[in-house]
């Protein structure tokens, strides 16, 4: 919060650089990596190869936003959960934002996650925040990436479905539904051919 007050006493007295760049709204995402701040140049299929593998192997989807600074017209812990909803994640879907001119973050976890919040906010503070504050943004998404692959984050109290556990369970429901659909086409009446009469005799 402090942060926000210097930079707006500094719009006001005119002490800012020129070509600072403005706050940012929350906005609505369509990719999994957003880079409104212009950050990870080269980096950015590093960043692209973690959140794939994530999803890959945890079916865990996880958004990335990077932008210059976080609206001052809301509470920075909204930031993220406005933005969240604008781009209608869903409940088992995991958001990183991340302000870049002041090295600040947010993050959001939709309500049905089987990710603990207090090993999420662990892994940001210990492997993400460090990151950040280099002006590592890649390695902040792979650090993330990375972490939310440890069942060390997951309740062990719900579920978890990886993306390869929900194939495996298709394949073999439509393997029983189809012996199933077969039984019952062998038992139906138009597939039974009916018994030769036995022949007279004379």
């Amino acid at each position: 919060m402090r942060t926000r007050i210097a930079l707006l006493v500094l719009l006001i007295a005119g002490l800012l650089p020129a070509g600072t760049a403005m706050a940012a709204q929350p906005v609505a995402l369509d990719a999994p990596i957003t880079d409104e701040a212009g950050v990870l140049g080269a980096d950015a299929a590093a960043a692209e190869d973690a959140v794939a593998e994530l999803v890959s192997q945890t079916g865990i989807e996880l958004s990335v936003v990077f932008v210059p600074s976080f609206d001052g017209e809301e509470d920075d812990a909204d930031w993220a959960e406005l933005t969240a909803t604008e781009s209608e994640l869903g409940d088992e879907e995991v958001l990183l934002a991340v302000a870049t001119d002041e090295a600040e973050y947010e993050w959001w976890v939709g309500d049905a996650s089987t990710l603990q919040p207090d090993a999420v906010e662990a892994l940001m503070s210990e492997d993400v925040e460090p990151a950040i504050v280099e002006g590592d943004w890649s390695g902040a998404v792979v650090a993330l990436a990375d972490g939310l692959q440890s069942t060390d984050v997951v309740d062990p109290a719900m579920p978890s479905w990886s993306s390869a556990r929900t194939a495996v369970v298709v394949v073999v429901l439509v393997g029983v539904l189809a012996a199933f659909y077969l039984v019952s086409r062998r038992g139906s009446p138009e597939d039974q051919q009916p018994e030769a009469a036995p022949a007279r005799q004379s």
